[in-house]
């Protein structure tokens, strides 16, 4: 099974690294991460439920490629 994985659901979350993690401890403000912005709280939306269903429509090819594999359907019965 070739599993590429293309989506992810975490569009509007900050993605930190380590250092930015160990910079939190000295941040006292509190104000360190920066989140993925858009224009209006609609646009937010519809990019985040973009996501989701391109990830729910990969589990599904994801899923359908597993039962093709397991039972072998072949045009020969």
């Amino acid at each position: 099974m070739n599993n590429i994985f293309k989506y992810s659901t975490d569009y509007l979350f900050a993605m930190p690294n380590a250092l930015t993690g160990a910079a939190t401890v000295i941040n006292l403000a509190g104000n360190f991460y920066g989140y993925n912005e858009s224009a209006t709280g609609s646009e937010a939306d519809e990019k985040a439920l973009e996501s989701d269903f391109n990830v729910v429509g990969q589990d599904i090819s994801s899923a359908l490629e597993g039962i093709s594999e397991e039972f072998e359907f072949s045009d020969e019965q």
